[in-house]
């Protein structure tokens, strides 16, 4: 087999930094200078390889805004879903289901194959969840939350769940605004939230794969349990109301 060329070099180094999350999807990669100065090659070698990777479809060129990284890979595998999770309200269930089975396999790994610089990660988002709890931003502790959950994904060190995350995570963003908003209309479950948060991390730190698992599945079993006993409280409330006015209606047709 044939020695790479220094251009073929910077296409695998970028390609990996891209499959590992370290360009993330739709992130502008560094100008070509800088690219060159880090690997040490000229920046027609980069440039090279920054064309090769367009032409793969990993990486976009923008005529005077330089290349950003394709979201092929992010949006790829659950294009189309994000309509009709707004149009089919069920499909909330399946969602979670989905959820639980995959989450509960990949905090298991987390939990075999973590790195001490996985659990500051996590110690990171753990403690911004905290910090947004306690601020009553639901948007802040919507980012925390999806930042938890992915570095969980990543720090299983599996490059196919880690993107199949961060794609169910991206398309469920505004959803999971909406699910916190929800749930804390049925009661205060933040403290319960943390909690559960805390559990899958302590797993984790642990090195406990089934205790990481139960942890992960535990918190989405809750979640769409409050998740239910929201939308039947809705119902419940629409109903009443729509009995309300009836009433209102026939009490003045009868001339009362």
């Amino acid at each position: 087999m044939r020695p790479l060329s220094v251009t073929e070099q910077v296409v695998a180094v970028l390609e990996q930094n891209i499959l590992d999350g370290v360009y993330s999807s739709g992130a502008k990669l560094p100008p070509e200078r800088k690219l060159a100065e880090e690997f040490g090659v000229s920046r027609p070698s980069v440039r090279a390889a920054l064309q090769m990777l367009v032409a793969r479809g990993m990486v976009v060129s923008r005529h005077g805004d330089g290349h950003y990284v394709s979201v092929r890979l992010e949006e790829g595998l659950l294009n189309g879903w994000q309509e009709l999770l707004e149009r089919h309200e069920y499909l909330q269930n399946d969602v979670l289901d989905f959820r639980r089975s995959l989450e509960g396999v990949i905090a298991g790994l987390a939990a075999e194959r973590r790195t001490d610089t996985d659990l500051n990660r996590l110690q990171f988002w753990l403690d911004e969840l905290e910090s947004a709890y306690q601020s009553g931003n639901i948007e802040r502790q919507s980012e925390a939350d999806v930042n938890f959950h992915q570095a969980v994904a990543e720090a299983a060190h599996n490059i196919l769940f880690a993107h199949i995350s961060g794609s169910l995570l991206h398309m469920l963003h505004r959803h999971t605004q909406q699910n916190l908003a929800n749930m804390f209309g049925v009661a205060d479950v933040k403290p319960q939230l943390m909690s559960q948060h805390r559990a899958i991390f302590e797993a984790i730190r642990a090195q406990l794969p089934h205790a990481a698992a139960a942890a992960a599945q535990g918190h989405l079993d809750f979640v769409g349990s409050c998740l239910t006993q929201e939308r039947e409280q809705s119902h419940w409330r629409q109903r009443a109301e729509a009995l309300a006015a009836k009433d209102l209606r026939e009490y003045k047709g009868n001339g009362k």
